[in-house]
């Protein structure tokens, strides 16, 4: 999208969103344009993971659980 500024009060059609640049993610919803966050690095899942895994064998055996959401 670096080629043209988003204006928040304007609508888009499919074929703008077909000229913006794939350099960042966005989504055309109803001629709104939202400008999506990036997914998450390596290292950041790599934790997520970690956290996920001690919390999962805590709890193992009780009522309460954990969930892992992107």
């Amino acid at each position: 999208m670096s080629q043209a500024a988003i204006r928040r009060d304007a609508s888009y059609t499919y074929a703008d969103y077909l000229l913006w640049s794939d350099d960042e993610r966005w989504e055309l919803i109803h001629g709104v344009a939202y400008n999506m966050t990036p997914a998450p690095g390596r290292r950041h899942q790599d934790i997520s993971r970690e956290l996920l895994t001690l919390f999962s064998v805590h709890l193992r055996g009780k009522k309460c659980k954990v969930y892992d959401a992107p």
